[in-house]
């Protein structure tokens, strides 16, 4: 679980160690530049129920190699996610992320889950990436077919690595901006993706039912929806949270404590 939550936060490289006095030691490597520092991954733990003691120290130059071999393709259904230094795979949709920034590279399971899930929508339409961090299902999405992808984040640092990574893998129709979800206008696409707390789950159904006018139908607003970053227990509340647009519950998928959810009208 440590493993999870601490890649969840960072999206770089992690590698446990041998079990100690009921202790398990995690080694994690990243840029400084790109580092939460370690206040904010020791709060992220704590949020979680983890009690941890966190320290940061300059790495050996032996993490580099520590984060290749942690850093491998992750493959959801025909989307292959890998970094730059590996081959693409032939008849794969190829997305390619560099673990230098911590938005997200693909490892975690909220991401796998929710490209399988990207996969099984039935019409190739456009779509909202909510909470886009390093532009994994937007690239995909556009891969699959999907678009334009109007990407979303309110970290401009997140915005900037999703049209980095957009540049970078030679996919054009993804725009990218920077909003902050509940304070500023959302888009509403007939796909939306989301991969973000629960929290704001719940503010992005507010604000997209906004958009239905007086008598109109919920789900011309939006008419499918990929709901991720969430905990198993949580995902009956996000299913709530977007019935009001006339979205109901069509598949889920679970994996290692975490969940998404694929909602049709």
């Amino acid at each position: 679980m440590a493993v999870a939550e601490c890649h969840a936060l960072t999206g770089v490289g992690c590698m446990q160690g041998d079990p100690m006095d009921g202790a398990v030691q995690l080694d994690i490597w990243m840029p400084v530049a790109a580092s939460p520092g370690a206040g904010a991954l020791r709060d992220h733990l704590a949020a979680a129920g983890i009690a941890a003691e966190v320290a940061e120290a300059p790495a050996e130059n032996g993490w580099r190699t520590a984060l290749r071999d942690f850093h491998q393709p992750v493959v959801a259904g025909r989307v292959r996610v890998r970094p730059p230094w590996v081959a693409a795979a032939p008849g794969m949709h190829d997305v390619v992320i560099d673990p230098g920034m911590a938005f997200g590279t693909g490892q975690h399971p909220t991401t796998r889950t929710a490209l399988e899930l990207l996969q099984r929508v039935p019409v190739r339409a456009p779509v909202l990436d909510a909470g886009c961090g390093s532009g994994v299902l937007s690239i995909a999405a556009r891969r699959l077919g999907f678009g334009p992808v109007v990407a979303i984040d309110f970290d401009p640092a997140a915005a900037d690595a999703t049209a980095r990574a957009a540049r970078a893998n030679m996919v054009d129709g993804i725009h990218v901006e920077r909003l902050v979800i509940g304070s500023d206008p959302v888009p509403a696409m007939p796909v939306v993706l989301a991969n973000i707390t629960l929290e704001v789950l719940k503010v992005l159904a507010a604000a997209l039912a906004q958009h239905a006018a007086p008598g109109a139908v919920p789900a011309a607003v939006v008419g499918h929806a990929v709901l991720s970053g969430l905990r198993v227990h949580e995902v009956d509340g996000a299913v709530a949270a977007f019935s009001p647009l006339g979205l109901v519950e069509r598949e889920r998928l679970g994996e290692g404590g975490w969940a998404s959810v694929r909602l049709a009208g």
